[in-house]
């Protein structure tokens, strides 16, 4: 039996060749090293920076837009406004041994989370999901992410409206 090969099958399997080394997945985007990238920016401390509203309202006769700041807005909310208020120093501790404890008030924003617990990321790191020392649980996602900036979508309940109203919690790195 002999095989002869032609110039365009040497070159096809030349070509196949290189597209099958080309396919390599890269070490450094690998999933794992992007979650322990991820897993040590958030250990720390944080302390809250503001909370802006993730989508536009009408407030007060006025349109306030998307990163507006819920503070500007909590002197003309009697029951909500200062359970908001409360949540201005609030500072958020995530240890590595996925413990967490946050000193402020929690009611509003985290009405699951409690003062303490455990935390984890999940779906391709974006979720933070946080369950408390009583076994509360919930997820809360990740819009933006760096080494000193972190902000973490959620929803909060304005009991003037009876209406839930998503924000962005955000966070300065300490």
């Amino acid at each position: 039996m002999r095989f002869s090969f032609t110039k365009n099958s040497l070159l096809l399997l030349a070509l196949s060749s290189l597209m099958a080394l080309s396919c390599k997945k890269d070490s450094s985007s690998s999933p794992s090293n992007t979650s322990q990238t991820k897993r040590s920016w958030i250990s720390g401390t944080w302390k809250q920076k503001d909370l802006t509203l993730a989508y536009p309202i009408d407030f007060a006769g006025q349109s306030l837009p998307v990163g507006f700041s819920i503070y500007n807005i909590t002197s003309y909310l009697p029951v909500s406004g200062p359970m908001l208020d409360c949540t201005r120093e609030n500072t958020y501790t995530f240890n590595t041994d996925s413990s967490y404890v946050i000193n402020g008030c929690t009611e509003l924003e985290l009405p699951n989370a409690g003062n303490d617990g455990k935390w984890r990321l999940e779906v391709y790191d974006a979720v933070l999901r946080l369950t408390s020392s009583d076994s509360k649980t919930a997820p809360y996602w990740t819009n933006s992410l760096s080494e000193t900036e972190w902000s973490i979508g959620l929803t909060i309940h304005i009991a003037e409206a009876d209406a839930d109203l998503p924000v962005n919690l955000i966070l300065e790195k300490q």
